[in-house]
């Protein structure tokens, strides 16, 4: 047992001995590199070397800055130039497109204003130069297109567009047809005529102003109810022939008139006026029923009122040319006589015969009326 406690110890002693000086061993060796060789023998240096070390590579990083710093700034110079170049540019162009747009709405506004006149939707004095321009330019137009057809076989005109007017005196002249009715609002009486027609030829002074001549012919139908009571010898009466209502009268009118219009606009289509004129009618009252009879000093029958006077007219309407040449006329016109008339005639004595007085009395009541009348017709411009 002793034995082999004192062989164990001399093997401990042995190994940790034999560890001790592989340590020194390995301590006192050579430093050896990551890759497995011996690394090489350190660089002698000091604090002072250091510092220049340490100058000489903040020199060089500052160089580096510099060098770098050098180079974005040509590149930002650069840049700079063509940002004041495109500034440059977009100023131009800036103003070349503003001044585009002022020249457009200009032109575009003129334009307007020019179609405007040549439309006839404006009358103002600067619209002549317009019109006249237009004018020429259609009127060489014309000269050109008929020129052009010389050549031709057969040269036909018919659908050659026609010279806008220029306002000469007498340049056009108008025929007139219509026809309507007409109110008489009296005192006492209120009578619609059947029939009112008139005819008139007139003809251009100035572009607006016309004058004209007119020919009328009215006629209407009305009964007399104040002669429905024989017994007080008041009128003719007869149940069988006439009735309670009295006998028929027939009025008719025929006149002739001298007047002048205004037109409002100078348009070529649509032409709305205002008028004024005189005039000269003969009237004539009669009874429909005229079969001769005599009660006592009362004489019936056979009466007639005729009479002649003068009258006043104002008138307001429109012409629509529907072609150059054709169009239609609306027209309301108001009326009234001159006082009394200038002349009259009775075919029977007023003072025996009841019947008379009353058809005088009806005529100047008629006469004397407010007379509104509405036509409508035809204009043919020749």
């Amino acid at each position: 047992m002793k034995a082999t406690n004192l062989l164990v110890l001399a093997l401990s002693l042995t190994f940790a001995t034999a560890y001790a000086q592989s340590e020194e061993q390995v301590l006192n060796s050579a430093p050896i590199n990551v890759d497995g060789y011996l690394a090489e023998q350190r660089p002698v240096t000091d604090g002072e070397l250091e510092s220049i070390r340490s100058e000489l590579n903040k020199q060089k990083t500052g160089t580096q800055l510099n060098k770098e710093k050098a180079k974005d700034l040509g590149k930002l110079t650069n840049q700079t130039e063509k940002l004041l170049d495109s500034q440059d540019e977009y100023i131009e162009s800036k103003i070349e497109s503003t001044n585009a747009i002022k020249e457009f709405n200009a032109k575009y506004e003129e334009n307007q204003k020019k179609l405007r006149c040549i439309m006839e939707e404006s009358s103002a004095s600067e619209c002549d130069p317009y019109k006249n321009k237009y004018r020429k330019d259609r009127a060489k137009k014309v000269e050109q297109e008929l020129n052009m057809g010389q050549a031709a076989p057969v040269v036909s005109t018919a659908n050659a567009p026609a010279a806008l007017p220029t306002g000469a005196p007498f340049e056009t002249i108008k025929l007139l047809l219509g026809a309507g009715a007409t109110s008489y609002n009296g005192e006492i009486e209120q009578l619609q005529s059947e029939l009112a027609v008139n005819l008139r030829l007139e003809s251009n002074i100035t572009s607006r102003f016309s004058m004209g001549i007119g020919f009328n012919y009215g006629q209407l139908k009305t009964n007399d109810f104040g002669g429905n009571r024989y017994g007080l010898n008041t009128g003719y009466y007869s149940p069988m022939a006439y009735g309670m209502g009295g006998r028929e009268i027939n009025y008719s009118s025929m006149g002739v008139d001298l007047y002048g219009k205004f037109f409002i606009t100078k348009g070529e289509r649509f032409r709305p006026y205002l008028g004024a004129g005189l005039g000269y009618n003969q009237a004539n009252l009669k009874y429909s029923q005229n079969n001769p009879y005599q009660s006592g000093m009362s004489m019936f029958g056979n009466e007639e009122f005729k009479t002649s006077y003068a009258t006043a007219t104002v008138m307001a309407g429109t012409e629509i040319l529907i072609t150059p040449g054709f169009g239609i006329n609306l027209e309301a016109a108001y009326s009234t006589g001159l006082g009394d008339g200038f002349s009259s005639k009775n075919s029977q004595n007023p003072f025996n015969s009841p019947d008379q007085v009353r058809l005088r009395d009806l005529g100047k009541e008629i006469i004397g009326s407010n007379a509104l009348s509405i036509f409508a017709g035809a204009v043919v411009n020749f």
